[in-house]
C-alpha cells in the first residue's frame, strides 16, 4: 500500500515539473517574433503542446489527490512520458530560437519557486504535527530550506558563468532538479512519520 508520502513527494515532484514546462512554453511565446517565418508555426505547435501536457498532467494531479493510490502509478507514467518528451523539444527549440540563456532563466525561477512552494507547505504541515515530533518537523523545515538556499546558489553559479551551453545548463537544472525531488521524499516521509505520531 502506498502511504501518504509517497503521494505527497510525487505531486510536488511532476508540479515542480509542469511549472518548468509551463515557464518554457511562455519563454518560447515571448521568442515567437524573432524566428523566422516559415519555423513559426512548427514553434506554435510545439507551445501548443507543452500547454497541453502541462493541463493534461493538471489533471492528473488532481485526479492523484482526490483518488490517491488507484491513480498514481498511471499519473507517474504520464509525467515521465511527457517530460521525456518535453526535454526533447525544449532542446530543439532553445537552438532555433537562440534562447538558451533565456529558456534556462525561466526554468530556473520556476524550480526555485518550487522550492519556496515545498518550504511554505512543510511550514503549514507543521501545525498538524503531533506534539512529540515537533522538533522533527522543525528540523526538517530548517534542513529543507537548507538545501533551497543551496540550490538557489548553484543556480546563480551557473547564471554567472555567462554564456555556458545549453548541454551545461541543463545539467545544471537536472541537478538542481534531483536535489529538490530528494529533498521532497525525505521531507513527505517526515511529515508523514511525525502526522502518524
Amino acid at each position: 500500500m502506498t502511504d501518504q508520502s509517497q503521494i505527497d513527494t510525487f505531486v510536488e515532484q511532476a508540479k515542480a515539473r509542469l511549472d518548468e514546462m509551463g515557464a518554457a512554453a511562455k519563454e518560447f511565446e515571448a521568442q515567437l517574433n524573432t524566428l523566422d517565418a516559415p519555423i513559426r508555426p512548427e514553434a506554435e505547435q510545439a507551445i501548443a503542446k507543452i500547454k497541453e501536457w502541462v493541463n493534461e498532467g493538471e489533471a492528473r494531479l488532481k485526479e492523484v489527490r482526490e483518488k490517491g493510490e488507484a491513480s498514481l502509478a498511471e499519473a507517474q507514467a504520464y509525467i515521465e512520458k511527457v517530460w521525456a518528451e518535453f526535454e526533447t523539444e525544449v532542446a530543439k527549440w532553445v537552438e532555433i530560437a537562440n534562447s538558451q540563456r533565456a529558456t534556462f532563466e525561466a526554468q530556473a525561477r520556476a524550480q526555485l519557486q518550487s522550492w519556496q512552494g515545498m518550504v511554505d507547505e512543510c511550514l503549514k504541515r507543521a501545525s498538524e504535527v503531533q506534539e512529540s515530533g515537533k522538533a522533527n518537523a522543525e528540523a526538517e523545515i530548517v534542513r529543507l530550506k537548507g538545501e533551497a538556499k543551496k540550490a538557489e546558489a548553484h543556480i546563480d553559479e551557473l547564471r554567472k558563468a555567462g554564456e555556458a551551453s545549453w548541454s551545461v545548463m541543463s545539467k545544471g537544472l537536472e541537478q538542481s532538479r534531483s536535489a529538490f525531488e530528494k529533498a521532497a521524499r525525505q521531507a513527505w516521509s517526515e511529515f508523514s512519520r511525525t502526522t502518524r505520531g
